[in-house]
């Protein structure tokens, strides 16, 4: 049998309209709205949307983390799974498994189309760069004469990602908060919160995480914000204001094939101080 969820997974049955659901690997983040997401579908009239920005094969992928909670809970002869879509014969609600990514784009008209959608889950939401596209999906999700939910489960990325700006940064909420600010669910949790359900084998494999790479321990397993991108060749980097008028100054282009206000770049260095500035042109007037 499934055990009970605990308090701070208690919180995914909130009636605010955002669920910002963070943290590290092996915190559990996935099996509890995946549990939560069965219940729900046995009240009737639900119509929920589970999506990934990559997904092609829901059958082999999402859709057996579904039924294997169904069967944790013994209600899988409720339901009729598909390729796509599983529905529940007791209640009628549908889970639809859908990729915002396509071969030929974004396929954000095709999901904004989809009528009656009360809940909509962006699962690995920090592969989303766009919140334009996030804003899109999000405006559609209005079905009268009950809650709507959208639920982002994640992560961390940077503090550059526009979650962490539009719901961190923002509002002032800390990135580890778990509670209700505004009209927002937050939910964070780590291997702590999930340790009965891991093997030793991988706590201990946690634990020379933690003692060998600091960095790695923090982000990946704590689920923390990282200040700048892994990879970047300088991370001690800052935003602000100098002079250049007693520097030399070289330019640089890149041509792409869209609009990119990056596409002149100055570098400036001052040998003195020993430092380097990186800028940009917000404005070319010819």
């Amino acid at each position: 049998m499934i055990k009970e969820p605990t308090e701070k997974w208690m919180n995914l049955g909130n009636d605010t309209r955002y669920f910002i659901i963070t943290g590290g690997r092996g915190s559990g983040k996935s099996f509890e709205v995946t549990r939560f997401l069965n219940i729900l579908s046995m009240e009737k009239g639900h119509k929920m949307l589970f999506t990934r920005y990559s997904m092609t094969s829901a059958h082999l992928s999402i859709i057996p983390e579904f039924q294997e909670k169904m069967d944790l809970l013994g209600i899988d002869p409720y339901f009729t799974v598909n390729k796509t879509d599983i529905t529940n014969k007791y209640s009628g609600s549908e889970i639809i498994f859908k990729g915002i990514k396509t071969s030929s784009g974004d396929q954000t008209a095709n999901l904004k189309s989809l009528q009656g959608t009360d809940t909509w889950v962006l699962d690995e939401a920090e592969e989303l760069m766009s919140e334009e596209t996030f804003d899109t999906i999000n405006l559609s999700i209005r079905k009268k004469g009950g809650q709507n939910r959208v639920m982002l489960i994640m992560n961390p990325a940077t503090k550059e990602h526009w979650i962490y700006k539009k719901f961190f940064e923002r509002t002032g909420v800390e990135p580890t908060f778990t509670g209700v600010h505004d009209n927002v669910t937050y939910i964070h949790s780590t291997y702590l919160d999930n340790l009965e359900n891991l093997p030793e084998d991988y706590l201990k494999e946690i634990l020379d995480i933690k003692k060998t790479n600091p960095k790695k321990y923090e982000s990946v397993i704590m689920g923390g914000w990282l200040s700048k991108a892994e990879g970047v060749v300088f991370d001690n980097w800052n935003f602000g204001e100098f002079n250049p008028d007693d520097l030399q100054i070289s330019w640089g282009q890149d041509y792409g094939f869209s609009i990119d206000p990056s596409v002149l770049i100055g570098v400036a260095i001052d040998k003195k101080k020993k430092i380097i500035y990186g800028f940009l042109i917000k404005k070319l007037l010819i």
